[in-house]
């Protein structure tokens, strides 16, 4: 009666690499690129909401620190 072997035979690291490399490209071919104008697009849109987002946070601020100065000089 003869053991089974547990072991996996490893492949040789040159043949891996090669298998690797070459899934990589084929899975790269598969990627879908945005095209100029929609990144134009998107990139408008990121920085306005990031404006938004900035001037919501400083006005917020201020309207804080107006409230403690207010309520400083009352009592």
């Amino acid at each position: 009666m003869k053991k089974k072997s547990s072991k996996k035979k490893r492949k040789n690291l040159f043949v891996f690499l090669k298998e690797f490399f070459s899934d990589v490209l084929k899975e790269r071919k598969k990627i879908i690129w945005t095209s100029k104008q929609s990144l134009i697009k998107y990139s408008i849109a990121t920085l306005v909401f990031m404006i938004f987002i900035c001037l919501f946070f400083v006005g917020t601020d201020l309207i804080v620190s107006l409230i403690t100065y207010l309520k400083g000089l009352i009592g």
